[in-house]
């Protein structure tokens, strides 16, 4: 079995992804990209109350149809009090961790030009009467220690659109990748590598159509938990759900940051299908490479919970191996293309 990804076309995708801005509830930009990329390539593509976009592929037989999910959004901060000296203090929309972004700039989202501010915790030449105090002694680091920097009044932030509930990501200046031999490394590689994949199948699809229906949804607010996919699988008629996501490379899951993609067989959600799984090991074998079967806890994708929700009968995950998850993530390229080559696999070759 030959599948082949123009390896090329998918990372250069996934740069330009990985720029875009897409806190969960207000994903414009990357939505602007999918739309651009996926419109033309399927008859019938929209996005659904959800705000999920949803691409249709129509299959040549009558077998079940299958979804696959990637999602758009990233890791974010929520403003929750504005005070009077313009500082912005904030609470994470999904895991965001402070120790693992630290001080630096960022941008709190408007209806017109970002703001930009900085995360900070203040001097750190203090004692513990000042924020970064207790810091220093190793307490631990919480958000309620940090804030944004803006420099300006309440009434100018204000005047710029900036209020409780507006959301800040990393900025855009601390986006674009960087590349260590065959390493992609970068913030939002979770999920954006899984919705370049997602993309590259749109292309193949819209070539070759599947022996079944394929809807290709490129999922809103999972980071916060997977409702834009719970919501947009069960509105098709797909049994199966497959989601794209990034896996945790940890000694005690026994993952690698390597070429073979890895298949989950549970996590913190539940257990994925038996018979699928053992399919698609089976398919890499035929391509050439292996799979790594994991068990992984702190963890739920778009097709777990939405099995969960009862959106879906039978779910599995294709996940690209990334250390440093949900932090400044490093990812094998191989890792990403196979994946890419393992869903193309199933879905020219879906379990009866």
């Amino acid at each position: 079995m030959d599948v082949s990804i123009d390896r090329p076309r998918l990372m250069k995708l996934l740069e330009r992804l990985l720029t875009a801005h897409a806190p969960p509830g207000a994903e414009g930009e990357v939505d602007a990209i999918v739309m651009e990329e996926v419109r033309a390539l399927a008859a019938s593509v929209w996005q659904d109350a959800a705000e999920s976009i949803v691409v249709h592929f129509r299959g040549r037989g009558d077998g079940a149809p299958v979804a696959v999910t990637a999602h758009k959004d990233e890791i974010s901060l929520m403003v929750r009090r504005v005070q009077d000296d313009g500082r912005l203090r904030v609470r994470p929309l999904g895991g965001l961790h402070a120790w693992a972004v630290g001080e630096g700039p960022v941008d709190v989202l408007t209806e017109g030009e970002p703001v930009t501010g900085i995360l900070s915790v203040g001097s750190k030449h203090v004692s513990n009467e000042s924020p970064a105090g207790p810091l220093k002694s190793g307490k631990g680091v919480e958000w309620e220690k940090f804030w944004i920097e803006t420099k300006r009044t309440a009434a100018e932030l204000r005047d710029l659109g900036v209020h409780r509930g507006s959301k800040a990501v990393l900025a855009r200046s601390r986006k674009p990748p960087v590349f260590i031999g065959d390493f992609i490394c970068g913030y939002n590689l979770d999920c954006r590598a899984g919705l370049a994949v997602l993309i590259e199948a749109a292309r193949q699809l819209a070539e070759t159509p599947p022996p079944n229906d394929v809807y290709l949804i490129a999922s809103s607010e999972e980071e916060i938990g997977a409702q834009g996919a719970a919501f947009s699988i069960g509105q098709l008629p797909a049994q199966t759900a497959v989601a794209l996501d990034i896996a945790p490379v940890a000694e005690e899951y026994q993952i690698r940051n390597c070429g073979k993609p890895v298949l989950l067989w549970g996590d913190a959600t539940g257990v994925y299908h038996e018979r699928t799984l053992r399919h698609m090991e089976a398919l890499a074998t035929r391509m050439g490479f292996e799979t790594q079967p994991a068990v992984v806890t702190s963890y739920g994708s778009d097709a777990s919970i939405a099995k969960r929700t009862g959106s879906a009968g039978r779910s599995a995950c294709i996940a690209y191996p990334g250390e440093n998850t949900h932090g400044y993530e490093i990812c094998s390229m191989e890792g990403i293309v196979n994946s890419a080559r393992l869903l193309m696999a199933y879905l020219r070759n879906p379990l009866e």
